[in-house]
């Protein structure tokens, strides 16, 4: 698996199937079941609060990564945008927008993000890439969503009540407390001038932050030096927040951002936003 092409091929998702829970006091729930290389999930849902249930039950590490298109823009034109800024390395149009999304589970887990969503288009996409450097995206990991309007529960009032807030900036994560063993429900807040995201990966006992960069800065070669991804929240835009669940054994863990930098195009993780915690 090439990380650097996730951080740089940042746009794409992994879904699965289920009808979504009818709306009231919580928020709806979507089943997404990720395989190598499709979605299985609805292709319309109602607006409002709502928690993805990412399930991979592919052979490779996926993640679905909510991508809103602009008014009047198409999945064609989602397909056109992605291969003219992978080609030049630029940032995606500013007619796509990033709202969250269950960010990557190791294969045979389950990942959790809940979301307000707005009524509109999208597409879900996983951005992570085979090991032959190709983006699952581009081997058709993608599905379109409509979002339709309806009667939204408040989010304030709908939101799962979260024990820890991490707030991403430029260039760290701020952890509203340490995580201890068990389960947690985690909010996340974009507070930072860019789109972030937040993948958290078990380290293997013996293993630091520093062997995770000397792999990412050697190109990549060579085993992985994490164990289990946990999930987290895909790319959020400024001013974004989400929310998502995780249950932690103790141990060291990593928590990364792979985004592209605005300025120089290159991972958070190169600018400092990867940081290694442990949980007792």
């Amino acid at each position: 698996m090439s990380i650097r092409r996730l951080a740089l091929a940042s746009l794409v998702w992994a879904v699965g199937c289920s009808r979504p829970a009818p709306q009231g006091a919580g928020p709806s729930v979507v089943t997404i079941t990720a395989t190598d290389y499709a979605f299985g999930m609805p292709d319309t849902i109602p607006a409002g609060l709502t928690t993805f249930r990412l399930v991979n039950q592919g052979k490779e590490l996926h993640h679905a990564s909510l991508v809103r298109l602009g008014e009047g823009k198409s999945a064609a034109d989602f397909q056109a945008g992605l291969a003219a800024a992978m080609k030049s390395h630029a940032p995606p149009p500013s007619w796509m927008t990033f709202p969250g999304g269950p960010n990557a589970v190791t294969l045979g887990d389950t990942g959790v993000a809940t979301q307000m969503l707005e009524p509109g288009s999208y597409v879900l996409v996983c951005w992570i890439p085979s090991l032959d450097g190709v983006p699952h995206v581009m081997k058709g990991m993608m599905h379109p969503l409509v979002v339709t309007a309806g009667a939204a529960p408040s989010p304030a009032a709908a939101e799962p009540p979260a024990d820890v807030t991490i707030k991403l900036t430029d260039y760290d994560f701020q952890l509203s407390q340490p995580l201890t063993a068990g389960k947690h429900v985690v909010r996340v807040e974009n507070t930072g001038a860019q789109p972030h995201e937040i993948v958290i990966a078990a380290l293997p006992p013996g293993k630091t932050l520093q062997d995770f960069i000397a792999w990412e800065e050697g190109g990549e070669k060579g085993p992985l030096p994490t164990g289990a991804w946990l999930g987290g929240v895909t790319t959020l835009d400024v001013g974004g927040h989400s929310e998502f669940a995780a249950s932690f054994a103790p141990g060291s863990y990593l928590l990364l951002c792979f985004w592209p930098d605005v300025k120089d195009g290159k991972p958070h993780i190169m600018h400092g936003m990867a940081k290694q915690i442990t949980v007792s």
